[in-house]
């Protein structure tokens, strides 16, 4: 009897199990968001079905590549259904240890969806824009003729310049930036070589009877000559992107909150971004600056972070592209110590006594030491830095445990991010109570109110630095930094010698 009792009590208890409620209204949003794109989807898919059966011979240059696009989009949909279904039955199981899984398929879900929805516009976008070429034929000639007339204006001299300083400072771009530059200019060739092969299709054009293979030609050899007229756009983008070579720079993820607006609720994230710029390879007086904001972001871009309070989530070396930052979330400055193989860096060096080996940062860099450690910078050790460096390497994010059964460190639920970020509104709110390491004891204590109906703060100004004095010093120990010539001690006041 009493088995039977325990037995028929379990079941109740797993017929009340469920989701979260805010999770499970997640879920019916993207339930929603998915049938309104399948339905967008297979009314755009129509619309461009129409447009290649209805110009043919407009099309057929572009049509297998056009059907093959859009199929790919339809499967990353039928891809978004498969998940939709998933989420379902884990929604009516009701198990909370699905939790993970569920944030993981909503995440992926949305991904698929969006991608499928963009895909499918892009082509449609590209089928209304040649129907309209062709219905005004006299406009797109004259948009021709003068896109051909100025891409003869060009002047490369002042980017040359600035490519081949980029090239001497970070030889390791060199190739990639002269293969840029060579394109940029071969641009009016490009230009020229369109215009004077669609000769006989412009004639045919002004007068009136050019086919829909001709207009098809036209099209190709105006987007041409079009990109050759957007040279100055262009030059600016290659200075741009040498400029983006002189940056080190980090976005460390400072606080997180969930504002209430009536019935929505508004994510938002406070970055703050630390840039160091070098005037040359190899500066040894960087600037480094600072700005903080808060910023709105999706749901799942909000989960996607919410264990990686206080640290890098995005990283860029100098004498890389913006492009080429990492986005694998790790401890805030680690990325910056020179593996113990090597030794040092511009950054700092390995220094080696008895008391074991550990990080010492060159006194031109303490200022972004500060930024990123606070003044509770505790000297990075040659093992911690392993452990860091094995995660670091696979793609993975380390956050600091010593082993797997001891707290960790850094992210939202690290012992450093307790004493560094108590007072942010993630940790005032206990915003990671629920998670799977609530129970430890370096996890925020939910004693606080919730704060996401705080209005945001504006922008704050970005703070700047100077350039440090004082010579560099050699074999220094960490923690007695020698006074610039000022007296004036980092992270705290001057002192007299």
């Amino acid at each position: 009897m009493k088995r039977l009792v325990v037995f028929a009590a379990a079941v109740v208890l797993a017929g009340c199990a469920s989701l979260p409620r805010e999770l499970r209204h997640e879920i019916d949003e993207a339930d929603n968001r998915l049938l309104q794109a399948q339905k967008q989807f297979k009314k755009t898919s129509d619309e461009i079905t129409a447009d290649l059966n209805h110009s043919p011979d407009l099309f057929r240059a572009v049509s297998s590549d056009w059907t093959a696009r859009l199929k790919a989009a339809k499967s990353r949909l039928n891809a978004a259904e498969t998940d939709r279904r998933e989420l379902k039955r884990l929604d009516e199981a009701g198990d909370k240890n699905s939790i993970p899984r569920v944030r993981q398929l909503l995440a992926d879900e949305d991904r698929l969806r969006q991608a499928s929805v963009e895909e499918a516009n892009a082509v449609l976008a590209r089928a209304v824009y040649w129907m309209d070429f062709q219905r005004n034929l006299p406009h797109y000639m004259t948009k021709m003729r003068d896109a051909h007339l100025s891409a003869h204006n060009a002047d490369f001299s002042g980017v040359s310049k600035t490519v081949e300083k980029a090239e001497q400072d970070w030889p390791g771009k060199k190739a990639d930036l002269d293969k840029r530059l060579k394109d940029l200019k071969s641009s009016p060739d490009r230009a020229d070589h369109a215009w004077m092969a669609t000769e006989a299709d412009r004639q045919a054009a002004d007068d009136g009877h050019a086919s829909g293979t001709q207009v098809a030609t036209l099209i190709q050899a105006d987007e041409a000559i079009e990109s050759a007229a957007k040279l100055p756009a262009e030059e600016e983008q290659l200075a741009g992107l040498c400029g983006q070579l002189y940056y080190a720079w980090d976005k460390v993820l400072d606080d997180l909150d969930v504002r209430h607006e009536g019935a929505d609720e508004v994510y938002r994230e406070k970055v703050k971004t630390v840039r160091t710029r070098f005037a040359e390879a190899g500066d040894k007086s960087p600037q480094t600056s600072t700005d903080e904001r808060w910023v709105d972001v999706s749901p799942s871009a909000y989960q996607a972070v919410e264990n990686d309070l206080g640290m890098a989530i995005s990283h860029k070396d100098a004498g890389l592209y913006d492009s080429e930052a990492q986005t694998t979330a790790q401890p805030a400055g680690f990325a910056y110590i020179a593996p113990p193989s090597v030794g040092s860096n511009q950054y700092g060096y390995w220094t080696h006594n008895s008391e074991g080996s550990f990080w010492t940062f060159l006194p031109q860099y303490l200022i972004m030491r500060e930024l990123f450690w606070g003044h509770s910078y505790r000297p990075i050790v040659v093992n911690e830095y392993n452990t860091y460096y094995n995660y670091a390497r696979t793609g993975r994010t380390w956050y600091g445990e010593s082993s797997p059964s001891a707290p960790p460190k850094y992210g939202s639920h690290g012992t450093f991010t307790q004493q560094n970020y108590a007072s942010s509104r993630y940790v005032q709110s206990g915003g990671f109570k629920n998670s799977a390491f609530a129970s430890r004891p370096s996890a925020a204590s939910p004693a606080a109110p919730r704060m996401g109906n705080v209005p945001a703060s504006a922008s704050s100004q970005g703070k700047r630095f100077g350039k440090p004095a004082g010579p560099t010093p050699s074999g220094q120990r960490f923690g007695s930094p020698r006074p610039s010539s000022g007296g004036k001690r980092f992270g705290g006041g001057s002192r007299r010698r």
